[in-house]
């Protein structure tokens, strides 16, 4: 037989819609922010102790596109809270961490259970403390294929930090070790022969020990891009050669002026 469940509810703005939901566990009252559609059908079900049912209208709803980040987050909370109470733990810590990376503040509502409580205070202990890449800005005297991250690494896991980088947006893709140095970290990336443009796509992972990946800055399915435009070698640029024939000629002048006369 299934466990109670666990309070469905997380801090919301003061003047939003609420409705009321019981806590079977405490006999407590939580409030949650009203919604409407799928997670709405979700928070129903849950309440009605229909877990597998509610399971299904949260992936719903978090199929939908364009979901407020804030609402988003409440709703993987929830959703992870479901998992745990179905007995499902490790896909209840991945849709926490998911929530927490969109709203690292997120909290449980008044009157929740302390499994709640100390589930999310777990999930945030772990989110603090694990390896983090952060793409860094260009700047404008990068070279035109320069990467550069920064690793953020508490507990000193990380021993390599990759770039996986493709002539496609699909891959495949191939990698190349960017260089570190007390978290910042730079490479550049391949550019195809013979070729004035590319456009490379790519994403970043963070590599234990044991070539298990603790972090990356996009993904395979929504990688980053970088164009180079018009980047030829610089003996095929026109500018050189004008400056080159010019050069030229200031020569011949020179030495034409100072060449003896030739004889009478």
């Amino acid at each position: 037989m299934l466990g109670p469940l666990l309070a469905l509810a997380v801090a919301a703005a003061p003047d939003s819609p609420r409705t009321v939901v019981l806590v079977p566990e405490t006999g407590a009252l939580a409030l949650v922010a009203a919604a409407s559609g799928p997670l709405a059908e979700a928070r129903k079900l849950a309440e009605q102790l229909r877990y597998e049912e509610a399971v299904v209208e949260y992936q719903k709803y978090l199929a939908l596109p364009e979901r407020p980040s804030a609402e988003r987050a409440e709703a993987l909370l929830e959703l992870g809270f479901l998992h745990l109470v179905l007995g499902d733990e490790a896909t209840a810590e991945a849709r926490a961490q998911e929530a927490l990376e969109l709203d690292p503040k997120l909290s449980t509502a008044p009157g929740s259970a302390p499994k709640q409580v100390e589930f999310l205070a777990k999930m945030r202990r772990r989110a603090e403390a694990r390896a983090r890449l952060e793409l860094v800005p260009r700047q404008a005297d990068d070279a035109p294929t320069l990467v550069r991250v920064s690793l953020f690494d508490p507990e000193g896991k990380v021993k390599r930090v990759l770039a996986r980088h493709a002539t496609k947006s699909g891959g495949p893709f191939a990698s190349v070790e960017l260089a570190c140095d007390s978290g910042a970290c730079q490479g550049t990336l391949p550019r195809p022969k013979d070729q004035s443009s590319s456009t490379a796509w790519y994403y970043l992972e963070a590599l234990d020990a044991a070539q298990g990946t603790l972090a990356r800055a996009g993904t395979p399915d929504a990688p980053f891009q970088l164009a180079v435009v018009d980047e030829k070698p610089w003996y095929t640029k026109p500018l050189v050669w004008m400056v080159a024939g010019a050069a030229l000629v200031g020569v011949a002048a020179v030495a034409y002026t100072l060449a003896p006369a030739p004889p009478q």
